[in-house]
């Protein structure tokens, strides 16, 4: 029964398109998951958070048909300069004066922040680049989003991405003088963060998943989003002498902004026998990287369990056997919502978070993912939350 309930929910996900915060496509996801958790006995309310969306109306390099995508709190611009291809910090002196092309190294890349990408635009916006143009190298082959801040633009100049299996024709290209056209701007919408409560005893259960993210995410955000509908339908009759606080958020691929306010209403670590933070990609098919690869059936195993010390016992035992999840770690700073949740002092606290080859790209559709291999990620988080609640009641 899990199977065919999960692939309901993972098709009712993938209808609604792109989920880029502040979109059409995250209003109706919320919508629709607002009433599937009043449907499961909760109390629903929406926090308002204020969302940058880029509103582009024309994005476009001459020379060439290329495929590009502005990063969110884009700086519109037009400029004309020399395009140079970047692989390394070593040549940033190239870039000075420059639209630069900064070719990434092969990785499953996430975030504007985090090295390699970090260094590597500090480098060149040092050196004096007019532009940036990011080809994020991956499994893909294709453009790719990243993560970045809420508040602010990451650097003072266009910054977009660009398609890594195009970098030939960059290379043709290069020390020519091009145009990169950005037009458009930067508007303040709204977003909700989702709070569902359920009131009993006076110990509490925290559940929590991130709702945006980059095109239509449907291994790194749909798995979650259908994990988290899953375990909500089944909570209260779980847990009846426990109250239960469900938060699905906004803004995660803007620095986790909605996560960040949303923690305001939560109920107090001291009180609060386990939250499970279900984060990205819980399963995603594996595939062949070699030509003409296949599906192989089986979950990537680029996925993991982050963990504070007093669960690693729990999850060692209810993730055992399914691959990648079998080895628990200590949470990483940054690395999703999680660690914020711990820095509060919520001292029984865990995730899944993972990174599938489609990850933050266009291609991370319906048909990456399996059902049959998200049931059991699925059942290990309830077993694990069932043990951590067992461990305050002994």
């Amino acid at each position: 029964m899990m199977d065919e309930e999960l692939t309901t929910l993972l098709s009712r996900h993938a209808g609604f398109g792109n989920k880029h915060a502040g979109s059409a496509g995250d209003m109706a996801t919320a919508g629709w998951i607002s009433s599937e958790l009043a449907a499961a006995g909760f109390q629903v309310t929406q926090q308002p958070v204020t969302i940058p969306v880029n509103r582009v109306e024309h994005l476009s390099l001459t020379g060439g048909n290329f495929t590009l995508y502005a990063q969110p709190n884009m700086i519109p611009g037009m400029v004309t300069a020399p395009l140079v291809v970047i692989h390394a910090a070593v040549q940033a002196s190239q870039a000075s004066g420059a639209i630069a092309v900064l070719v990434l190294p092969y990785a499953r890349h996430s975030t504007l922040w985090l090295p390699p990408v970090a260094p590597l635009i500090e480098s060149v916006m040092t050196a004096g680049a007019k532009a940036l143009i990011v080809l994020a190298t991956g499994p893909s082959g294709d453009i790719l989003g990243l993560n970045t801040y809420a508040d602010r633009a990451y650097v003072p100049v266009p910054l977009v991405m660009g398609k890594p299996d195009e970098l030939p024709q960059y290379l043709a290209m290069a020390g020519r003088t091009v145009t990169l056209t950005l037009q458009g701007g930067v508007d303040q919408m709204t977003s909700p963060n989702l709070i569902a409560q359920r009131h009993a005893g006076p110990r509490w259960i925290a559940v929590s998943t991130p709702r945006t993210g980059f095109f239509s995410c449907l291994t790194e955000r749909g798995s979650g989003t259908a994990a988290f509908i899953a375990m909500a339908r089944r909570l209260p009759a779980l847990y009846p002498d426990h109250s239960l606080f469900l938060i699905n958020t906004t803004g995660h691929e803007l620095a986790f902004s909605g996560t960040h306010e949303a923690l305001k209403l939560a109920p107090p670590p001291r009180q609060t026998d386990v939250w499970v933070h279900i984060g990205a990609t819980l399963a995603a098919n594996d595939k062949q990287e070699v030509r003409n690869g296949r599906m192989t059936g089986s979950a990537d195993p680029n996925r993991v369990v982050m963990a504070t010390p007093a669960m690693m016992p729990s999850c060692a035992i209810a993730f055992r056997g399914l691959s990648g999840l079998d080895d628990t770690r200590d949470i990483v700073r940054g690395a999703g919502e999680l660690s914020a949740i711990a820095d509060l002092g919520y001292t029984h606290a865990f995730a899944v978070l993972g990174q599938s080859r489609w990850f933050h790209t266009p291609q991370d559709t319906l048909d990456k993912l399996d059902p049959a291999l998200l049931a059991p990620v699925v059942d290990a988080h309830l077993a694990a939350l069932d043990a951590g609640v067992r461990a305050h009641h002994r």
